[in-house]
């Protein structure tokens, strides 16, 4: 059973968006190489271990990965973690294109644990690396993102509320692929720069592995 933190996240749609943008496939997002870090592959191959793990989307940072569920502490993320270790060791195949990327890139071992993140009290089933991991291209910006991708479909804020006098943590979420991938810009990190990539596994996972 999952002891997941309730209400720990609430997301609230805006409309920001002056006129509905045409939706970008997911598979060219995702080859998309000037977006990603020299590392993102590795993550690619473990994203099924997530989502059989049961998580349903997946934080990517510059320098690791996280399970979007909140525990209220290590000990209750230790069932979930121990699961993505066990599945994480049998990495599921990539298709072609990711598999030539794959092969193009450096050879990068992720390790499974629990941690907290920036956003608030709980732990988080998280996928880094002892090396200096880069999933996502240092300084990344929504700008340089809109340059490839064209204007995002929507843009929402998602509130993650913390306990006591801590503010919440306010992402804003420039979102493409009919949702599955939502680049994320937060009040707690330089205007215009992407905090984290947003990954709903339900999409990005059978597109990316076989």
């Amino acid at each position: 059973m999952t002891h997941a933190i309730s209400a720990l996240v609430l997301a609230t749609a805006l409309g920001v968006m002056a006129s509905p943008a045409p939706q970008q496939p997911l598979a060219r997002i995702l080859v998309e190489q000037p977006l990603w870090g020299r590392d993102y592959t590795a993550l690619l191959a473990q994203l099924r271990a997530l989502q059989d793990a049961g998580e349903t989307s997946a934080y990517v940072f510059q320098d690791r990965a996280a399970g979007a569920s909140a525990f209220p502490s290590d000990q209750a993320a230790t069932e979930r973690v121990a699961r993505v270790r066990a599945l994480a060791a049998k990495p599921a195949p990539l298709g072609p294109q990711f598999k030539a990327m794959q092969g193009a890139g450096r050879a990068v071992t992720l390790r499974a644990g629990a941690a907290r993140l920036i956003d608030g009290d709980g732990y988080h089933v998280v996928l880094d690396s002892p090396a200096a991991l880069e999933l996502l291209p240092p300084g990344l910006t929504i700008a340089a993102v809109r340059a490839r991708l064209g204007e995002p479909e929507r843009v929402t804020e998602l509130t993650i509320q913390n306990t006591g006098d801590r503010r919440p943590v306010i992402l804003k979420l420039h979102t493409y692929a009919g949702g599955a991938i939502a680049y994320a810009e937060s009040n707690m990190a330089e205007p215009g720069v992407v905090e984290r990539v947003v990954v709903n596994l339900a999409a990005v996972t059978p597109a990316v592995a076989r």
